[in-house]
């Protein structure tokens, strides 16, 4: 296993930056799973993902939706924070964890409960002002850019 590792930005430019950066690296059947109090910036981390991968339309947190679909770029954006594993389930919402797509899952601890083997763990601390300590915990096989 990859061991962590640990980023810090200090604006939510640099987030967007970070994330356009970490898209480079994802491949298909890639999982995020992104922690981190309200406010984090999971969502901005997020944002960069999505437009380093070129989705062009404005990304917003799908808090009230639960899922954004990008199904153009196969880039799929739930978010957790207002449903427990059980619902997740009962909706159907693994099917986006295909070997086909990238998700980005904000909340995703909630899915501790399910078997996924090869995900990105991403832990998002606020400090000081904007600025934010990133951790980044490859599990299973995944490592960027493989």
């Amino acid at each position: 296993m990859a061991k962590k590792i640990v980023i810090e930005t200090h604006s939510a430019e640099e987030t967007i930056k970070l994330g356009k950066k970490l898209a480079k690296h994802l491949k298909p059947g890639i999982i995020l799973i992104l922690a981190g109090e309200l406010g984090a910036g999971k969502t901005t981390l997020i944002k960069g993902i999505a437009m380093g991968l070129g989705v062009s339309k404005v990304i917003r947190s799908p808090s009230f939706t639960l899922v954004k679909e990008y199904p153009e770029k196969k880039f799929y954006h739930l978010d957790l924070y207002r449903i427990t594993l059980d619902e997740f389930l009962q909706a159907g919402f693994e099917q986006y964890l295909s070997k086909e797509n990238i998700c980005a899952i904000e909340w995703g601890e909630k899915l501790k409960g399910l078997k996924i083997k090869n995900y990105m763990e991403i832990q998002i601390k606020m400090k000081k002002g904007d600025t934010r300590v990133i951790d980044f915990v490859p599990h299973g096989n995944y490592a960027p850019g493989h």
